[in-house]
């Protein structure tokens, strides 16, 4: 049954009526919040006026067309195949050995608890909500407004009421009142066991978490990790640049594919330590040893101060200072599909 759009706002802005992880300490929770590994704290409320004082006039963004053709999506895929669709900002499409996974589903027109006011899309989705293959399983890496979105996870929850939901720790009544029933909360190197061998685990992020000023890191930030018989996955929602690359290769390996954030990154005094800039994630790329990296988080809202296409010369220019080949780590289209090779030295 359809939600009405003022039932929408409400649950849009239920971050304030409490969603947050009652716990154990851990050495990532002190019982009230979560933090980074890097424990610098993140800007406050007058860092963010300062940003906002300081940036002056700002270029406006152009719409966007979108794509030309539908894409050819198969219901699934088996074996060794592993085929991803971009459609928008962190959300992917990822088929293989029979699973149709989404990541931070992102259909709305405004990342904003409001319909009416904050960042507005440029271009379409790659795919629309009724061009998806049936859906298994969907990833939520946090909850900020544009990776999880109320109306999208709603819309999700209709038509595919069986799909399981993989978020973290906290974040699992908000997903619930979306209309989901299997939701799974999971906390940083957690797995969850999925079928033909294949694994699932949360991996630590450099972010934060937020809906509301009262709820500041009352819920947990994660990536995630697909590891199958072909190679491990990795999509790690929002980051900045530290320590958790190195430690996801050292304990899974090189990775078969990642999808890396590109964009919201200016000005780099304010967005340096949670979200990367093409430069950061092109080390990230190497430090990962990532065979295939898919450029994310970039075009689709305009969220900081770079340049609607920016990122692209940016990503090319890091490729480029750091001698890695361009075919390894692209920027694709909504609505553009990769079938990723694969992970040399991997039996099939």
């Amino acid at each position: 049954m359809s939600r009405p759009s003022w039932l929408i706002t409400l649950l849009n802005l239920s971050g304030r009526l409490g969603a947050r992880h009652r716990g154990p300490q851990t050495a990532h929770f002190d019982g009230q919040r979560f933090h980074n590994l890097d424990r610098r704290p993140h800007h406050g409320l007058r860092a963010f006026l300062k940003w906002q004082r300081e940036r002056g006039r700002q270029p406006a963004w152009q719409p966007q067309p979108g794509r030309e053709a539908r894409p050819e999506t198969p219901a699934r895929v088996s074996g060794d195949e592993l085929r991803v669709t971009y459609i928008n900002h962190a959300t992917l499409l990822i088929q293989h050995r029979g699973l149709n996974i989404l990541t931070d589903p992102l259909w709305c027109q405004r990342t904003s608890p409001f319909s009416f006011v904050g960042p507005k899309r440029i271009h379409p989705p790659g795919l629309a909500l009724d061009e998806l293959p049936p859906i298994n399983l969907i990833l939520v890496s946090h909850n900020h407004y544009d990776h999880l979105d109320i109306g999208s996870l709603n819309a999700l929850a209709r038509r595919f009421p069986s799909a399981k939901v993989v978020t973290g720790l906290g974040n699992g009544e908000l997903i619930r009142a979306c209309g989901f029933a299997d939701i799974v909360e999971i906390d940083w190197w957690q797995s969850l066991p999925l079928h033909e061998g294949m694994l699932l685990t949360g991996v630590p992020a450099q972010h934060w978490s937020a809906r509301s000023r009262s709820d500041t890191n009352r819920t947990l930030w994660l990536g995630f990790v697909l590891e199958s018989p072909d190679g491990p996955v990795l999509f790690p929602g929002d980051t900045g640049l530290g320590p958790e690359f190195a430690l996801i290769r050292q304990r899974f390996g090189p990775m078969r594919f990642a999808a890396l954030p590109i964009g919201a990154y200016e000005p780099r005094w304010f967005m340096r330590h949670h979200h990367m800039n093409p430069d950061d994630a092109v080390q990230a790329h190497q430090q990962l040893d990532s065979h295939c990296s898919m450029a994310i988080h970039f075009g689709t809202f305009r969220l900081s101060d770079e340049g609607q296409f920016t990122p692209l010369a940016d990503l090319a220019a890091a490729l480029q200072q750091h001698g890695v080949a361009a075919e390894r780590f692209r920027a694709p289209k909504p609505g553009e599909q990769w079938l990723v090779p694969k992970l040399p030295g991997v039996a099939p």
